[in-house]
């Protein structure tokens, strides 16, 4: 039976982290990509392929088949790590009906419209909106980018989060 060790958002997927770090921490045999686009890159899937270590199974696919993979579970297949690019997926997931308690937040890269909430995490409105939903439903959702550093409650960091200030705009007071 699949038993999923961790679900983990971060929009580099696989890397030295994923690979050195977690794998390792976690003894998993898998690494599911939970990705709708993705599946449809197959030059992309070959370089994730690469850089999983050997004997590890990548696989990729599309929410609703990881959905579908995650909850019935079928087959003999060890400890899954689910990596995914947003959020967003990890509660289409769980509107999905994927059973998992927690969400790490690894990397998600600065960008324009996004506000940095932790060193290497940065998020939209969307995102942060995807972020809290997810707590909302009572899943504990964490910022760790390796085993050996302490998680933080994304809880900490959400009130606390605002948008840099643009050049030339007028800020309103906090008065």
């Amino acid at each position: 039976m699949t038993q999923i060790a961790l679900v983990r958002v971060d929009d580099r997927l696989i890397h030295g982290q994923v690979v050195v770090k977690w794998l390792r921490h976690l003894n998993c045999s898998d690494i599911l990509i939970v990705d709708d686009a993705l599946v449809r890159d197959e030059f992309m899937q070959s370089v994730l392929h690469m850089a999983a270590p050997p004997g590890v199974r990548v696989r990729v696919m599309t929410v609703e088949d990881a959905a579908r993979e995650l909850r019935l579970s079928h087959g003999d297949h060890g400890r899954v790590l689910v990596l995914l690019r947003t959020p967003e997926r990890a509660l289409e997931l769980l509107d999905h009906g994927v059973p998992f308690l927690s969400l790490n937040v690894g990397g998600m890269a600065a960008a324009l419209g996004t506000t940095r909430l932790f060193r290497s995490v940065s998020a939209t409105p969307e995102q942060v909106a995807a972020l809290a939903a997810i707590q909302r439903r009572g899943l504990k959702v964490y910022l760790q980018m390796v085993p050996e550093e302490r998680p933080i409650d994304i809880s900490e960091l959400l009130p606390a989060a605002e948008p840099a200030p643009r050049e030339g705009v007028c800020q309103p007071s906090k008065s």
